[in-house]
């Protein structure tokens, strides 16, 4: 389903009837004056996932692009840009500290950004610099529609609820796909946010769940808290709530944390390369 509206040079497309918009007639090598980004604000706010097509940049305009939409977060236990540490790399060659060989698809079960930070990321911006002709496509579930779906009984339930979400929960199975330095690890104190968050710019309520970050909820025993955990996963990654981004060259992304789980597919062949920069938008203290 797509349906194209003109806005000036720019045209907006939406790419699924859900969330996802793209836009196309914008070159990001030049900063977006205040009516263009405006522009794509909107789109994103309204939309959660907003791809700006055929994007020939570099790290330095990317940066300065998506400052524009907030304060980029230096992430330093994630390899860089050289020169730009706010300019994280996610390359099919990138292999895990495991030293098993095997390709590192980081992000491959359903999560959000960062909710172990007291103030989690609010956005992502991933370009994809060198795409596979087939698969390592990303995939978006959507908070808002998975919240609004639940039965009055089980919202009913949430409210007030909160979860203490860490680097690395003490849990099994919960799909973490990058070792994470014990020095790192240490210095994170973990954070405690609402199970259903309202969303700062739009008011809108939406779930706030992250499975590979969620350690416990507040107040309920640990195997009950998991189960409920799993629940509320597996309700919002429905395929009714997913749209699938399959990647084009030069497709720069940007989706909503707070309102979005989102997952990677390293479907692609074995030797296809796979190239993206990625930025993370600092957030807020989740309520």
């Amino acid at each position: 389903m797509t349906t194209t509206t003109e806005i000036g040079t720019p045209v907006l497309t939406k790419l699924a009837p859900r969330m996802a918009v793209a836009v196309t007639g914008v070159d990001l090598n030049h900063v977006p004056d205040p009516a263009l980004f405006g522009l794509l604000w909107r789109a994103l706010l309204d939309h959660q996932v907003l791809c700006v097509r055929d994007q020939d940049i570099g790290p330095a305009a990317f940066l300065a692009a998506i400052s524009l939409f907030g304060e980029p977060q230096v992430r330093p236990w994630i390899p860089h840009v050289e020169g730009f540490p706010a300019v994280t790399t996610l390359s099919s060659e990138d292999r895990d500290t495991k030293g098993d060989g095997q390709r590192l698809v980081a992000g491959a079960t359903w999560h959000s950004d960062d909710t172990f930070m007291a103030a989690p990321s609010a956005l992502t911006a991933l370009h994809g610099v060198v795409v596979p002709e087939t698969g390592g496509d990303t995939q978006f579930a959507n908070l808002y529609a998975a919240y609004d779906a639940l039965p009055e009984t089980m919202k009913h339930r949430l409210e007030g609820m909160r979860a203490v979400h860490m680097m690395a929960p003490d849990r099994d199975g919960i799909g973490r796909t990058r070792s994470i330095d014990p020095a790192v690890r240490a210095k994170q104190i973990p954070s405690t946010h609402p199970v259903v968050r309202t969303h700062p710019e739009t008011g809108r309520k939406a779930l706030y769940i992250s499975r590979n970050r969620m350690d416990h909820i507040v107040g309920m025993g640990r195997a009950e808290g998991h189960r409920l955990i799993d629940e509320l996963t597996e309700h919002a990654t429905q395929n009714q709530f997913v749209y699938r981004h399959t990647w084009r060259t030069g497709d720069l992304v940007i989706w909503d944390n707070r309102c979005l789980l989102h997952k990677a597919n390293g479907d692609y062949p074995e030797g296809a390369r796979r190239f993206m920069r990625r930025i993370i938008v600092m957030g807020d203290v989740p309520v």
